[in-house]
């Protein structure tokens, strides 16, 4: 299972890659974030 954690400054796009990589069996969207710094905080 590949575990992915996406960052992007524009939610439309994280959503969009998000619904993408979710409909592969063997990825997982495990987090998303607006910036760096709130990845980071994660």
């Amino acid at each position: 299972m590949i575990r992915v954690f996406l960052v992007d400054d524009h939610e439309v796009v994280r959503r969009g890659v998000a619904a993408l990589l979710d409909a592969e069996d063997d990825i997982e969207v495990v987090g998303e974030a607006g910036t760096a710094e709130s990845a980071v905080a994660r």
